[in-house]
């Protein structure tokens, strides 16, 4: 266990890695879907089919992985070989996904997008899961965590703005942004940037947690992994937890699904004036609240923000996007500034599940916190899963006509609906979920301080 203050190179090496793994989560969720149905020409309902499969084999891979790197024993850890390689893997089929070959059948478009997004799945699963787990383990300080998952979010955060910006950058640069070869060069090129931006990050932070990475479990207690995943989700502290943020996912996942499609046929905007004008204000605001967020967890706790942050950003979101005038800029901004500010609290929901991870060890004796943030990221993936394949059901149900340059009046008003109403609901769930949430800071004190008792007794035999 790790008592001591983490060095600020130590904390932000270790988040550094997050900036390539959420580029390519933002990039492929935002452009993927509209990618491959409006360019490649993918059936909306095939494109959501084959986005879903490959999302469901990550979330099942995910609990598995994070019981594999609890396991691991080389001279390099357990959590940082998996960074490393599952960086390079991941890196290699990004280019492959927004680069497709020409195919004419729906068939053949169907199964190159299956094929090579199980792949990026795959590699996101061993680099992601060990990589959140060892977050969990570098410091057993209650803020210290809050802080190291800050830092993670606030390069999550450089992540989203890589994923988000440079696609819409590129195709503004080459003049003409509704020319299909424009498209093309544009989001081939992005790829190529989001890949090198894993690769680069991944090494980073498996060179600085160098020595951070060697906890070990008292084999003696370790249970078989079926019997381990069912003592897991047996816990209702955790049940609870993970219900509330997979809710809140799926709204995410529609938000971040439909956002180009709301803008472009709501609001009349172009992508390069929402990504710029919108989308970048909403994550800078983001980046900076996480200071506040942490503070303000440090001062009163952590559920209480937790709560208030997800609760707002859903309030915001049922209220505002329907009412939105045709072609103006300055009231999604407003939206924008303050949606940032509230979805900050989302570090803090990782930060508490290490606080049940603590809870666990000391109900159970091992240490299992691969296994934990492995079934914690396959119910945020099914969740994901979930809201992909809705929204390319959705597009056909509400009558949008894919290769269209305009959608009627009905269609903008359906989408603003889901943008709206339809995300913030889940929002506003998932925070009413949460206020069940039993494990107080109190108690959480004072399991660590039981678990440390622990610890200097084992070294002291």
């Amino acid at each position: 266990m790790n008592h001591s203050k983490l060095k600020l190179p130590i904390k932000m090496g270790y988040g550094f890695a997050e900036t390539g793994i959420t580029a390519v989560q933002l990039f492929t969720q935002i452009y993927l879907l509209k990618y491959y149905t409006e360019i490649v020409g993918l059936n909306s309902s095939l494109a959501g089919i084959a986005l879903s499969i490959s999302v469901i084999w990550d979330a099942i891979s995910d609990p598995l992985m994070g019981r594999i790197s609890d396991h691991t024993i080389t001279r390099f850890g357990r959590r940082r070989p998996y960074i490393f390689f599952g960086g390079i893997l991941l890196s290699i089929s990004v280019l492959l996904l927004f680069s497709p070959p020409s195919i004419s059948s729906q068939l053949g478009k169907f199964s190159y997008l299956l094929s090579v997004y199980l792949l990026v799945n795959t590699a996101m699963t061993i680099i992601s899961v060990p990589h959140i787990a060892l977050g969990g383990e570098l410091s057993f300080e209650r803020n210290e965590r809050t802080s190291v998952f800050g830092w993670r979010l606030f390069f999550s955060n450089i992540g989203m703005l890589i994923g988000m910006i440079v696609p819409a950058a590129i195709l503004q640069s080459l003049g003409d942004e509704s020319a299909k070869e424009n498209i093309i060069t544009s989001r081939t090129v992005a790829g190529e940037i989001v890949s090198l931006v894993i690769l680069v990050s991944s090494v980073i932070t498996f060179l600085v947690t160098k020595g951070k990475d060697t906890i070990q479990s008292d084999k003696t207690k370790q249970l078989p992994f079926f019997k381990s995943f069912g003592s897991v989700l047996k816990n209702k502290m955790f049940l609870i937890l993970l219900f509330a943020f997979v809710i809140a996912t799926i709204g995410r996942t529609f938000n971040s699904a439909i956002a180009l499609y709301y803008y472009e046929y709501r609001l009349g905007l172009k992508e390069s004036q929402v990504v710029i004008n919108i989308l970048l204000p909403f994550f800078l605001v983001l980046m900076l609240s996480i200071g506040f967020w942490v503070w303000i967890s440090k001062r009163i706790g952590k559920k209480i923000p937790a709560f208030f942050g997800v609760f707002g950003l859903g309030l915001l979101t049922v209220i505002v996007y329907p009412l939105f005038p045709y072609g103006e800029l300055r009231p999604p901004l407003i939206a924008a500034f303050f949606g940032g500010i509230f979805a900050g609290s989302i570090l803090i929901m990782d930060s508490i599940l290490t606080d049940v991870v603590d809870y666990d060890e000391y109900k159970t004796g091992e240490k299992r916190e691969g296994l934990y943030f492995g079934i914690w990221k396959m119910g945020v993936k099914f969740s994901q899963a979930f809201g992909i394949a809705l929204t390319g059901f959705l597009l056909d149900f509400i009558g949008f006509q894919n290769g269209l340059t305009e959608q009627s009046r009905e269609v903008g008003f359906r989408l603003a609906m889901i943008f709206g109403p339809g995300v913030g609901f889940f929002f506003i769930l998932g925070s009413i979920v949460f206020l069940f949430f039993p494990l107080t800071d109190a108690k959480h004190i004072q399991v660590q301080r039981i678990l440390t008792k622990r610890t200097l007794k084992k070294i002291h035999r």
